[in-house]
């Protein structure tokens, strides 16, 4: 199982001289790895392809699905990118006390990465430039703005739009800063496949 693994890394990125890179080759050897040997690195490995779209088409929830099989086992990159997925609401519900949760045990089987991440999470300095994707940049969009209870009772962010009030004094349109400052819009966004792939190179930087 780890020869098919490895031979599909190989394939995927094209590294040795002579084998042009063909991720949609590579998925099919992670996911007979997954079938057949239930391998954890090709669980990892696939998650990646699902998550940013390469060799198969994007698919967020089975992402977060491998990646928490994954995680489960104690594969720290696995476990790195669960977090991730689970502050960002990407292919699941956003929940960041879980999502901590997945960051810390990153942290603890030896991503050095994750416990920056961490700190950056759960120390946010007022007015500091944490980037427009961080966690902790929503938190200080959050200081500044209403919190809104939905229908369900879930609290909503919300920023009104423009500075001042209409002209027909009807109320100014709520913006959500979950779909303006998150990553969202998919793999096919140029920025967001960019980030994507950002974490996923970090997920992989022990």
């Amino acid at each position: 199982a780890n020869g098919m693994c490895y031979y599909a890394i190989v394939v995927n990125d094209g590294r040795v001289p002579g084998v042009d890179a063909n991720p949609v080759m590579a998925v099919f050897w992670w996911r007979r790895c997954v079938e057949l040997y239930k391998h954890v690195p090709s669980m990892y490995e696939l998650a990646v392809a699902l998550y940013t779209g390469e060799g198969v088409a994007e698919d967020e929830t089975k992402a977060f699905h491998y990646f928490r099989q994954a995680a489960n086992t104690g594969h720290a990159p696995a476990a790195y990118m669960l977090g991730d997925c689970l502050l960002d609401g990407v292919g699941c519900v956003r929940d960041r006390a879980e999502a901590l949760d997945w960051l810390v045990t990153a942290a603890e089987l030896g991503h050095r990465g994750a416990r920056s991440r961490v700190m950056a999470v759960l120390e946010r300095t007022d007015d500091a430039d944490y980037g427009p994707f961080t966690d902790a940049s929503r938190q200080t969009f959050s200081k500044d703005v209403p919190a809104v209870v939905d229908d369900d009772g879930e609290e909503e962010i919300h920023k009104w739009a423009g500075d001042d009030e209409p002209m027909d004094g009807s109320p100014k349109r709520p913006v959500s800063i979950e779909r303006r400052f998150t990553i969202g819009g998919g793999s096919g966004n140029p920025v967001v496949l960019a980030r994507r792939k950002t974490l996923v190179d970090e997920s992989r930087n022990l």
